[in-house]
């Protein structure tokens, strides 16, 4: 995610590239022996924050190993609230070695001690400033008491692109009944601390400081920490609690897993009576953030569509900006069907609202194809109706046997989740795999470079869909599209699987 930021930083990182790390070689095999010591072989830093819930500051002490790199960096436009910044070598028998004032080079902060030997670098980052000035919760953000931000934007680290390999540890310290909740996957070696790669920092997903009422639920062996902010909210939270669970049981089903071993959903308090906006950030770990209205009801969370939507982001790679498409269009189209298939919604709703949103998709004039035309309406629409496509060609070509899930549990199998990125080629590969066919790789090859125009009254024909509009009586001007099921329909076998999929099939795929 924030990709903008990251092809800046790629771009900035050519004149440091020279004394980032010791010699040619990708990685030092003799650095870092006393990080090395406290996290393992492969970690570059060993991070201790500190929230002051007074001051709203970080406090951060950081020791990076021998061949860390001479550059260190936060988040595009956090760099101004990096504030006392100091470095030095790290002499670990002398922990009063005296420290050097941290110099600061456009969006670099240059530290040549950490190319050469081990070093220490501590510094105050004033979070809560930055939250109010900067206001993006993909960076930083105040919600009410809770100050909402992910690790990137206040560790200072090293970064080397397409480093999958180096790594760092982090522990949070808070005080005064605060807490510190975090999408990114818990150290499985350190109590207490989170393990992320260099390259899934720059990604890494929402985290807050606040006092938080959470809980962990189990989904199918996987952990879902749900925290909630403090604020004042009409439902219980253990209402929010049981519709987190469901939704996330509901997405489970549809992939045979939940998609992540851990992740977050941070519930943040907002105004009205409904459920707000949802967010979903997600590398080395993931987080959904939903706004929930001070005066929702659980009418409004039982009609609410956004929460399935977010979760079943995290089943899908993280892809280059190019093919935002395909992550928005798969939780667009697969979203009503979770819900059917638990029974949310009946399937006369869910495919309503496929076919009152699919004409947004369709091509217009100048069209350059899904991956070169970034409209709204093409990202999720155009997105969704590419899955849908796909999915008929597969129950199609397979008897019924296989549909779209399968690909995507395939997807999954071989590691491909929201906590990782991926190119899109490896992704419908490996989905392809899973189905023995090239159903989703002949169909981006059609689509993703040429506006590829669809006839959607014939597909919905087929499909056995009878729509009929009628003015809507509540927003003069509008009409309300309605779906009847045609049951002698050429296809009308594949609407039903693609509605409630293939009884008794969960988890994996039969053949």
């Amino acid at each position: 995610m924030r990709l903008a930021a990251l092809v800046v930083l790629v771009h900035l990182l050519a004149f440091v590239s020279a004394c980032a790390r010791p010699g040619s070689s990708a990685r030092d095999p003799s650095r870092g022996e006393s990080v090395a010591q406290l996290a393992g072989p492969d970690f570059v830093g060993d991070y201790t924050a500190r929230w002051d819930v007074v001051s709203g500051d970080v406090f951060v002490e950081a020791r990076l190993a021998r061949g860390a790199g001479a550059a260190l960096f936060v988040d595009l436009g956090a760099e101004r609230w990096v504030r006392d910044a100091v470095v030095g070598v790290d002499h670990r028998d002398d922990p009063s070695a005296p420290l050097r004032p941290l110099a600061h080079d456009g969006r670099a902060f240059i530290a040549p001690e950490c190319a050469k030997a081990p070093c220490r670098v501590r510094y105050r980052y004033a979070l809560r400033e930055a939250a109010r000035s900067i206001d993006d919760v993909d960076v930083a953000s105040e919600e009410g008491e809770t100050v909402e931000a992910p690790p990137s934007t206040w560790l200072l680290a090293p970064f080397f692109e397409g480093d999958t390999t180096s790594k760092i540890r982090f522990r949070v310290e808070t005080s005064d009944g605060s807490r510190f909740v975090t999408g990114v996957y818990p150290s499985s070696a350190a109590r207490d601390a989170w393990d992320i790669s260099l390259d899934d920092l720059r990604s890494s997903p929402y985290s807050a400081f606040g006092t938080f009422r959470s809980r962990v639920v189990d989904v199918n062996g996987a952990r879902l920490a749900i925290a909630i902010a403090p604020g004042k909210l009409a439902i219980k939270d253990d209402e929010l609690v049981a519709w987190a669970e469901t939704r996330a049981r509901a997405v489970a089903g549809y992939f045979g897993r939940f998609p992540l071993p851990y992740s977050l959903v941070l519930f943040v308090p907002s105004r009205g009576g409904w459920v707000g906006g949802g967010r979903t950030l997600a590398g080395g770990g993931g987080t959904v953030l939903m706004r929930v209205g001070e005066r929702a009801t659980t009418a409004a969370l039982a009609d609410d569509w956004v929460l399935v939507h977010e979760l079943i982001h995290l089943a899908f790679p993280s892809v280059s900006r190019s093919f935002a498409w395909a992550e928005e269009g798969l939780a667009t189209y697969v979203e009503p069907f979770v819900r059917a298939r638990a029974g949310f919604i009946d399937a006369e709703r869910a495919w309503s609202g496929l076919v009152r949103g699919l004409p947004n998709g369709l091509p217009a004039a100048g069209d350059r194809g899904l991956d070169q035309t970034p409209t709204w309406g093409r990202t999720y629409w155009g997105g969704a109706l590419f899955f849908l496509l796909a999915d008929v060609e597969i129950r199609k070509r397979t008897d019924g046997r296989l549909g779209l899930e399968d690909a995507l549990r395939g997807i999954l199998a071989e590691g491909g989740n929201n906590a990782v990125r991926w190119d899109l080629d490896r992704v419908f590969a490996a989905g392809d795999r899973a189905t023995g066919l090239n159903v989703l790789r002949e169909l981006h090859e059609r689509m993703g470079s040429e506006p590829s125009p669809v006839d959607l009254g014939a597909l919905f024909g087929t499909l056995g869909l009878v729509t009929s509009s009628s003015a809507s009586t509540g927003r003069p001007g509008r009409h309300v599209i309605t779906v009847r099921f045609e049951e002698a329909a050429p296809l009308a076998d594949v609407r039903r699987a693609i509605t409630l999929g293939r009884p008794g099939i969960v988890g994996t795929i039969e053949r």
